[in-house]
């Protein structure tokens, strides 16, 4: 579990570099320093006084909540860097580093899942807690209580708070109050707030939006102008290669090209939804994405907005947000 590190993007992310633009934000940096130094307090201890609870002011670990683009997955990639390989002498605490998706997809049950990342990690460092189902929630919740019944501190992160998890829009029912409950007693629950950074970042890539053949045509003179390597993929072909090829092998695949472009997006429903996040994150993560292009004939905004729907498809509108956070910050649009 050592070897799970953060995406390479994030290799060079440390605390001192973050740069808090809001009250929230520089209360989540100090937070973040704090959990850091308790941390190293409790891994200096002998194992036998581990065993006994005592109030140490870390609980069960740091949970960062916030809209997307305030620098939480940053803050989270900080926390592993100043753990796992410290400056200054300090001694590195063991630190395991994954996606929520990764956790989720585990075929273990929760006990042999902590069994693993405990035998060699201290730390879990939890990027984008996403929860599509209840049953993925109580899954969640077993996982972490079995860690901290091993001693595995915990630093999350999420784009929902826990009262906001799937089980609170299908209904204020037992999972949902335990769910609540469980997270603010067992963890520090800080939000992260702010504006959504990614969009002042300068985009090497462009998307046009508007009347198909209009938009088709614009991204076809871009991609003749392209140097190769590049890559035309319908979107319907992207939805496809989701379901035929491993998540991190399409990611490699799709890199392989210098210029990537996407043509036609249009979100149906929350399969489509999950797909084109999960691809963006991917792209998101990757040190050197390809410059992306891309065309739709709705704003991103537009193409999953959480307003009008209830229940599960609420829920993942929520945190869709983070799709069209990231593609955005990777293509400037225009509408035609």
């Amino acid at each position: 579990m050592t070897d799970l590190r953060p995406p390479a993007r994030y290799d060079d992310a440390r605390l001192d570099g973050y740069r808090p633009q809001t009250e929230s934000q520089a209360e989540a940096l100090q937070k973040a320093r704090q959990f850091v130094r308790l941390v190293r307090v409790r891994a200096g201890r002998p194992s036998w006084l581990r065993l006994f609870q005592r109030d140490d002011g870390l609980r069960g670990g740091l949970y960062l909540v916030g809209p997307v683009g305030t620098g939480k997955t940053h803050l989270l990639a900080s926390i592993y860097h100043a753990l796992a390989a410290p400056e200054g002498g300090a001694e590195p605490v063991p630190c395991a580093y994954t996606h929520s998706s990764a956790l989720f997809r585990a075929t273990e049950p929760p006990g042999a899942y902590a069994d693993r990342v405990a035998a060699e990690a201290r730390v879990l460092c939890l990027d984008e807690v996403e929860l599509d189902d209840p049953a993925g929630e109580v899954r969640l919740i077993a996982v972490l209580r079995a860690l901290r019944e091993r001693g595995v501190t915990l630093a999350a992160t999420s784009n929902a708070e826990p009262e906001r998890f799937v089980s609170g829009h299908l209904g204020r029912d037992r999972l949902e109050r335990f769910i609540s409950e469980e997270f603010e007693r067992q963890y520090h629950v800080v939000f992260v707030g702010g504006d959504d950074f990614r969009q002042g970042l300068e985009k090497e890539g462009r998307a046009w939006v508007g009347a198909p053949d209009a938009a088709r045509a614009a991204m076809r003179r871009a991609y003749e102008a392209a140097p190769e390597p590049k890559r035309w993929l319908a979107f319907d072909e992207l939805l496809r290669l989701t379901t035929e090829v491993e998540r991190t092998r399409l990611a490699e695949r799709l890199a392989q090209s210098g210029a990537l472009f996407l043509d036609g997006i249009d979100v149906a429903d929350t399969d489509d939804a999950l797909r084109l996040l999960r691809v963006a994150d991917d792209l998101y993560g990757l040190p050197a994405p390809p410059t992306l292009y891309f065309t739709a004939a709705a704003p991103p905004a537009e193409w999953f907005a959480a307003e009008g729907r209830g229940g599960l498809e609420a829920a993942i509108a929520d945190k869709f947000a983070r799709t069209t956070s990231r593609l955005t910050a990777l293509a400037e649009v225009e509408r035609v």
